[in-house]
């Protein structure tokens, strides 16, 4: 097998990617109009530290302090319909915080996920569902009513990916 060029596409953009990203941070060093986000991306010998300036811009709509940096953060919908998110939900090594969305943003105690455990992912799934994926295992969310699956015992969930439909 010989590749071939390519007869039918050209290339038209090129875009470099920051992935993966390992930290950012949005500030105004430079004192201009909006503020820029710097951040540090890659790792090892191809790790590099960028700052992007955006012509839109920046608006901190909430600022406040955390119990810890959190391992990851999600924004999800309540149905497929939705508009905007409702919840965002921030991954700490031992728990979950849930927020709701709103005028303000304020947490939530009554979401359906589990938070006294580490979330993996989160995903609003189908029409009108949530899952969170914990180490321990799956809950599954819908009308404010639970289904939970848990893992085999002595098994745990250490990776995981979702998308809309699975």
């Amino acid at each position: 097998f010989y590749p071939r060029s390519l007869e039918n596409l050209a290339l038209v953009e090129s875009i470099n990617s920051i992935n993966p990203l390992i930290d950012c941070k949005v500030a105004n060093l430079m004192g201009e109009d909006a503020p820029q986000i710097y951040s540090v991306c890659g790792n090892g010998a191809r790790s590099t530290f960028r700052m992007l300036k955006h012509g839109l811009e920046v608006n901190e709509i909430v600022a406040s302090e955390l119990p810890e940096i959190p391992s990851a953060v999600w924004t999800t919908k309540l149905t497929s319909e939705d508009e905007y998110d409702a919840y965002i939900v921030l991954a700490f090594s031992n728990d979950t915080m849930v927020l709701s969305i709103g005028e303000t943003v304020t947490q939530v105690t009554d979401s359906g996920f589990l938070t006294s455990v580490e979330t993996l992912a989160v995903q609003q799934i189908g029409d009108d569902s949530l899952i969170q994926v914990h180490h321990k295992g799956v809950r599954h969310i819908r009308n404010k009513l639970v289904n939970e699956w848990m893992a085999p015992q002595h098994r745990s969930i250490v990776a995981t990916t979702t998308n809309e439909r699975q």
